[in-house]
């Protein structure tokens, strides 16, 4: 809005143009977390906002707040209008983050009354997760149907179409609607799922967040321009440039938290971080069509997804268990520690999650490269 307001003074096509507003969003969103996140890291940690019990450790968790209002406020700005992506996109992050949140909640609820002795440390085990791991996933289930039902219905641009890896249409690939919508509920839902168990380290998540938006900024600037989306032969999106602004500001709310979450940390994404920013990250890749994209890009998602769901349906089936532990990081930590190569803890921890960092990044280049079509 501000730059509309620019260009009417100035008349410089600078401010018409969705990359110098993204990367004003950017620019934005980052001084803003770095000026906002010490004070509301100091409130949390007065009263004690950690589902730690460990009081060393003591990281304050639940940054979903100023999560949106750093997005909320670059978004008003410097977005030209509030189209049905950003609507839809803002919608989906705030429901998602308020799963997170009474599950943070619970959790530190939880843990304050077994320090106060109200319930046995057993039953504090048995209620660590906060919400139940079905009622949660059912609350997922739910909120990307609807969405994915919404989204179909008003947004003529959601028309079954997606783009595939290697196929060199313009008009992408069609599906029958039985098939499209269950795929955009299960993007989302799966995406929601995957970042909430990445979560498990300091910066584990942050990192394939940041490789991730800044492939569906690339995807949803390309296909926003006619001469460059018949060049790269993929559809042209009508309207999806008004979220390259939003994706913008995520990056610089990403790298903000991402200055307070290396480590030694000082305040962790939890529940209301990991699950709203992983269900954002579905529905954009459903706006861009761009779902069959999603497991080369968000790979790091899809396997801590897939490694926790193939424990627990096994165990269930088998009692046994394929992997040593769930989601797969801690296998790979429990794995290294076994064999005896690193003397500390923190040593494990960083190599896996330097490996997982650099994955990241060769993925985003590797769906870059076939999504462009580079020749």
């Amino acid at each position: 809005m501000i730059f509309d307001v620019l260009y009417g003074i100035t008349g410089l096509p600078l401010f018409q143009s969705r990359f110098f507003a993204a990367s004003a969003a950017v620019v934005l969103a980052f001084i803003g977390g770095m000026l906002l996140f010490p004070p509301y890291i100091r409130l949390l940690r007065r009263f004690h906002f950690s589902s730690e019990l460990d009081t060393a450790k003591r990281q304050p968790v639940m940054p979903a707040g100023i999560f949106f209002m750093l997005l909320l406020i670059p978004i008003v700005l410097l977005t030209s209008r509030f189209n049905v992506y950003v609507t839809s996109a803002l919608i989906v992050y705030f429901c998602y983050s308020l799963i997170g949140a009474v599950d943070d909640i619970a959790k530190i609820y939880n843990k304050r009354r077994l320090i106060r002795k109200e319930i046995s440390l057993k039953d504090y085990q048995y209620k660590t997760d906060g919400i139940s791991a079905s009622l949660r996933l059912g609350l997922y289930l739910l909120i990307a149907t609807i969405t994915a039902i919404v989204c179909y219905c008003l947004i003529p641009e959601i028309n079954r179409v997606v783009t595939v890896p290697f196929w060199g249409s313009y008009e992408g690939v069609e599906l029958p609607v039985y098939v499209f919508i269950p795929l955009m509920s299960l993007v989302i839902a799966i995406l929601a799922n995957g970042v909430n168990f990445t979560d498990g380290f300091d910066t584990l998540a942050t990192v394939p967040l940041l490789t991730n938006f800044v492939f569906i900024a690339l995807i949803g600037y390309v296909s926003s321009r006619p001469d460059w989306s018949r060049y790269f032969i993929i559809p042209q999106i009508q309207g999806i440039n008004e979220i390259i602004p939003f994706v913008g500001a995520v990056l610089g709310v990403l790298l903000a938290f991402l200055w307070f979450n290396s480590p030694p940390s000082d305040i962790i994404m939890g529940d209301s971080g990991s699950i709203g920013l992983g269900g954002l990250l579905g529905i954009l890749f459903v706006f861009t069509k761009s779902e069959f994209y999603m497991p080369i890009v968000a790979f790091v998602f899809l396997v801590e997804f897939a490694s926790s769901f193939i424990q627990i349906f096994y165990y269930k089936m088998t009692k046994k268990r394929i992997f040593l532990m769930a989601p797969i990081h801690h296998h790979f930590e429990i794995h290294l520690k076994r064999k005896g190569v690193f003397n500390r803890k923190g040593d494990v921890i960083s190599k896996i999650t330097w490996r997982f960092h650099i994955l990241s990044i060769f993925l985003l280049v590797v769906g870059l490269v076939l999504y462009m079509k580079v020749r």
